[in-house]
C-alpha cells in the first residue's frame, strides 16, 4: 500500500511494529537491493544482536547500520516514532514540534530536532532539483512590522520566489529562497541577487527565465506573489511565526509539499525515501546556523536613531 495514499488508521496498522518500519526503511534506502557503501557488493549477513540490525558485507565485511547515512543516524528514538513524525509532516497542514511532542510523547527538544531533521531532508531534495523550462522569478516577502517605517524592518524577510511553468501556466515546481543581507540594495533586492538565484536554482538550459526583483515593478508576476503569501500564512498559522535563522527550512518544507503532491499521491512514501538517503543534520550544526537578518537589524536600529 506504500504507493497509495494512507489514512492515519491505515498508517498505524501498516507500521504497528518496529519490524514493519525496519523492512520499509530497508526498502526505501536500497530499493534495488542492498549495496555495500564501501564496495557496492550486494550480498550481506544480517546481524541481529542489537536493537537496530547491522548488515555485514560478504565481500569486504564492512558493517552498516540501517540508519547510518540517513537523517536518523545516531538517534535512539524508535523507528515507529520517526515514521509517525514523517507521516504527519507529509500531511498538507504540517505540524509544530509542540504538537508532535503531544503525539509521540518525547521531550520538546527531541521533537524539535526530529522536525528539523525531516525538514533537512526536504531541503536536501530541493537542492538537487533545478527549475527548468519556462521559469518566472519574483520579489517576495515574509513578515510584517508592527510599526512600518520607510526602512525595511528587521521582522521583514525579503524573498525570491521562482517557479517552473507548465503548458497551461500552472506551477510544476516551486522554490522560495531568503535573500542575504549583502544582496540588498537601498532596501530593495539587488539585481545581483537575481543572478545568484538563477545560478543556484535554475537549470542553465531553461528555455526562458524572467526575474523581477523590484517590489512594485509593473512586470511583477502576481501568481508568484500570491503563492508566497500562502507560504507566509501557512508558517504563521501552524508555527506562529518563524525568525530568520530557521526560516529557510520552513520555506523548503512548503515548497517540498507543494511540488511533490503534484507528482505523487503518497507524499509519505516520497518523504521516507528522501529521509533514507539524506545525511544527518546534527544538533550543533543546526543551532550554529547564521541569523541572516542580524546585520540588517543593526543597520535598521542605526537608521532609526538618525531620524529620531
Amino acid at each position: 500500500m506504500m504507493h497509495e495514499t494512507l489514512t492515519f488508521e491505515q498508517f498505524c496498522q501498516q507500521f504497528e511494529k518496529e519490524e514493519d518500519c525496519v523492512q520499509a526503511l530497508f526498502a526505501a534506502r536500497w530499493p534495488g537491493g542492498f549495496s555495500c557503501p564501501r564496495c557496492t557488493h550486494q550480498h550481506f549477513y544480517e546481524i541481529r544482536s542489537r536493537k537496530m540490525p547491522l548488515y555485514e558485507c560478504r565481500s569486504c565485511h564492512t558493517q552498516t547500520s540501517l540508519i547510518a547515512g540517513t537523517i536518523m543516524a545516531g538517534s535512539r528514538t524508535p523507528l515507529k516514532l520517526w515514521f509517525l513524525a514523517m507521516f504527519l509532516h507529509a500531511q498538507p497542514e504540517g505540524l509544530s514540534a509542540t504538537h508532535l511532542t503531544s503525539i509521540i510523547g518525547t521531550t520538546y527538544k527531541t521533537s524539535w530536532l526530529i522536525c528539523h531533521k525531516i525538514r533537512h531532508a526536504m531541503s536536501h531534495a530541493d537542492s538537487h532539483e533545478l527549475l527548468s523550462g519556462l521559469v518566472r522569478v519574483n520579489w517576495g516577502n515574509y513578515g510584517n512590522p508592527y510599526n512600518p517605517t520607510v526602512f525595511r524592518h528587521h521582522q521583514e524577510q525579503p524573498l525570491l520566489v521562482g517557479a517552473s511553468l507548465g503548458a497551461n501556466g500552472e506551477f510544476t515546481q516551486l522554490k522560495i529562497k531568503q535573500v542575504l543581507d549583502e544582496h540588498l540594495q537601498d532596501n530593495h533586492i539587488s539585481t545581483y541577487a537575481g543572478h545568484v538565484f538563477k545560478g543556484q536554482h535554475v537549470d542553465p538550459d531553461a528555455l526562458e527565465v524572467i526575474i523581477v526583483n523590484q517590489k512594485f515593478s509593473m512586470n511583477r508576476f502576481r501568481p508568484l506573489i500570491k503563492i508566497c503569501l500562502q507560504a507566509s500564512q501557512w508558517i504563521n498559522e501552524i508555527f506562529k511565526g518563524i525568525g530568520p535563522k530557521h526560516l529557510q527550512s520552513y520555506l523548503d518544507q512548503f515548497c517540498f509539499g507543494y511540488t511533490r503532491t503534484k507528482r505523487s499521491n503518497n507524499l509519505f512514501a516520497v518523504l521516507l525515501q528522501q529521509c533514507s538517503i539524506t545525511p544527518v543534520l546534527t544538533y550543533p550544526h543546526l543551532i550554529m546556523r547564521e541569523n541572516n537578518s542580524s546585520q540588517y537589524k543593526n543597520r535598521y536600529l542605526y537608521q532609526l536613531s538618525k531620524v529620531s
